[in-house]
């Protein structure tokens, strides 16, 4: 095989190029510390630097949702707790203002410090987080918690019952918030009549306007009540109104007599219906006991408002004001039982969260160990690999230098 002049150094020439690749690849490898430079490289170590490349972003953003959320659930934790202090010092004034020796002067002082503490504790119901969301309001998280209505004249809440999720582990995923509607409407209030049910359409409401008189016939608790409503004669007033107490264990009780009597009898009041008492006939209608919810700041709200407005020189006013004090003590209780367990539920879930932070940095860890196996460059094999590239090249230019030199025409001359 006969080999041209030409073909000598079109060969080298293509030798010393690619030796000077390999050494520059060596050289960028060396600077990066990266074995695999591009996914030609190494095709299967390039899918697998990939893969675990979103596996380290994953669990980077899996520990930064736990900072998030160990900042919200902190931050509520310092709400509940200066919330449950508000709620010591309520039950203190409220002992304290149910002491006979207090004039109206100082019940006034106690309403104002109620007053100044019904502010704050709507503060830290409104609390909002770093993002500037309020920490409080379930997923509506861009409008205040709660706020005061005026035409109700009561503190009401604006919120939802959502609970902000967030996602912790691959497989984990924990309550971030607590919406005001699990923490502060859990107060049982006072228990009233609620007209159940009422097909004739019989009653247009129910009252008790004297408690002890009701609870010393009924008891306490949620009996319903069945009204039969007997009208004899249009043009007359309604003759005769039976009650009969329709909850279980309970002897059936009845009595006779027009509506407005029930109240010196039971304590309880009832409205008929002009609409449907005007014709003769029986009726049946009937009532429940319920016990609406309520937050602490309509217990604190109501309780500043007895201590302004009720004169406990009147009798009736005196036994108004006794119950409001019980009812507040009551309340306040709930309260408390309620923050305690709110409190609870966030540090199970702050143990959580610093548990699943150990295993993600443990994952984390192990992640990367796997992608400097298929990444990073060992660097004691890649400076050898440079000196022996180094060395190659050099003796390439040199073995050029001499065959170009080889020619016919230098013996010639």
């Amino acid at each position: 095989m006969r080999i041209s002049t030409s073909q000598v150094f079109l060969s080298n020439l293509d030798n010393l190029s690619r030796t000077n690749a390999d050494l520059f690849k060596t050289q960028q490898q060396l600077s990066t510390g990266k074995k695999v430079l591009q996914p030609s490289d190494d095709p299967l170590a390039a899918a697998q630097i990939i893969k675990l490349k979103k596996e380290v972003a994953r669990n980077d953003q899996f520990q930064g949702n736990i900072d998030v959320s160990r900042r919200r659930l902190e931050l509520e934790d310092i709400a509940l707790g200066q919330l449950n202090n508000i709620n010591i010092r309520l039950r203190e004034i409220s002992i304290k203002a149910g002491s006979t020796t207090l004039g109206a002067a100082d019940r006034e002082i106690l309403a104002a410090e109620v007053d100044e503490m019904t502010q704050q504790m709507l503060g830290l119901m409104n609390t909002k987080d770093a993002q500037g969301e309020y920490l409080f309001a379930g997923f509506q998280g861009d409008s205040a918690a709660y706020s005061y209505d005026e035409n109700a004249q009561q503190y009401v809440y604006q919120g939802d019952s959502g609970q902000r999720m967030i996602q912790i582990g691959a497989d984990n995923r924990i309550a971030s918030t607590d919406s005001g509607e699990m923490l502060f409407e859990q107060i049982d209030g006072p228990e009233q009549p609620f007209v159940s049910n009422n097909p004739d359409g019989v009653l247009l409401g129910a009252n008790i306007n004297d408690l002890a008189l009701f609870e010393e016939e009924f008891g306490e608790g949620t009996m319903p009540l069945a009204f039969e409503v007997t009208v004899s004669g249009a043009a007359t007033p309604p003759a005769t109104v039976s009650l009969n107490v329709t909850d279980s264990g309970t002897p059936p009780m009845s009595f006779t007599g027009t509506a407005a009597d029930l109240e010196t009898a039971w304590g309880i009041s009832v409205e008929l219906n002009p609409a449907t008492t005007a014709n003769d006939g029986t009726y049946n209608a009937e009532v429940d006991m319920r016990a609406e919810k309520t937050n602490p700041l309509n217990v604190a709200a109501e309780l500043s408002k007895g201590l302004k407005t009720l004169d406990l020189n009147d009798p009736e006013q005196k036994e108004a004001f006794k119950q409001l004090i019980a009812g507040t003590l009551d309340s306040l209780k709930q309260a408390e039982e309620s923050n305690i367990r709110g409190r609870t539920s966030l540090g199970a879930r702050m143990n959580a969260l610093d548990q699943q932070e150990s295993v993600n940095t443990d994952y984390q860890l192990f992640t990367k160990e796997a992608l400097s196996s298929f990444e990073d460059l060992d660097y004691a094999e890649g400076l050898s690999r440079f000196a022996l590239q180094q060395t190659v090249l050099q003796a390439a230019y040199q073995s050029f230098s001499q065959i170009k030199e080889l020619s016919l025409f230098n013996y010639i001359r």
